[in-house]
C-alpha cells in the first residue's frame, strides 16, 4: 500500500513538467500573491501584538514612515474578528502595493474627566475610565520594500 502513493502522485508530476509555459507562469503569479496575502496577514497580526501590548514604538516601526504611524492612546486592544466574513486582502498586479480590509475588535479606554464626588471616588478606586468593545473595520494599505511588507497607512472606522 506505500507504494500506491508515490505511483498516483508520479502521473500528476509528469503532468506538471508537460504544462504550457503561460499556467507556469499564471501558477507562479498566482503563488506570489497568495504569499504575498500571507506576509501581510502576519504584519496584521503583529501590529495588533504590538497595540495589545502597548509597544507603540514597535508599532511604528511596521510603517514605511513611522513618524505618520496612527498612535490612538485609547486604544488597548485590537483583535481579529472571529466571526469575520468580509475580510479582503487586494494585492496590485506588479505585486508592490496592496490594500486591504479587515473586521476586527476593539477595545478602547478613555478617562472620566470631571470634578464631582463620584468621579473622585473612583479615581481613588482606580477605576476612572470608561471601557468599550466594539466591532470596527481596519482599512489599511502596505507598500513592499524589499522582500517585506509595511504598512503605508491605516485607519480604524466605526462599522
Amino acid at each position: 500500500m506505500g507504494h500506491a502513493g508515490a505511483a498516483l502522485a508520479a502521473p500528476l508530476t509528469a503532468t506538471a513538467a508537460l504544462a504550457h509555459p503561460a499556467s507556469r507562469d499564471e501558477s507562479a503569479r498566482r503563488l506570489a500573491m497568495l504569499e504575498a496575502a500571507s506576509a501581510i496577514r502576519a504584519l496584521q497580526r503583529e501590529y495588533a501584538r504590538c497595540v495589545n501590548a502597548g509597544a507603540h514604538a514597535a508599532a511604528a516601526r511596521l510603517f514605511v514612515d513611522p513618524a505618520v504611524a496612527p498612535v490612538d492612546a485609547s486604544l488597548r486592544r485590537l483583535a481579529a474578528d472571529r466571526f469575520a466574513t468580509h475580510d479582503v486582502i487586494e494585492v496590485a498586479p506588479d505585486g508592490a502595493t496592496a490594500t486591504a480590509s479587515f473586521e476586527c475588535m476593539v477595545e478602547t479606554e478613555a478617562p472620566i474627566a470631571g470634578s464631582y464626588t463620584l468621579i473622585h471616588m473612583l479615581h481613588e478606586q482606580g477605576d476612572a475610565a470608561l471601557r468599550s468593545v466594539e466591532r470596527r473595520g481596519l482599512e489599511s494599505v502596505y507598500a513592499r520594500q524589499g522582500t517585506e511588507w509595511k504598512i503605508v497607512s491605516l485607519v480604524l472606522r466605526r462599522a
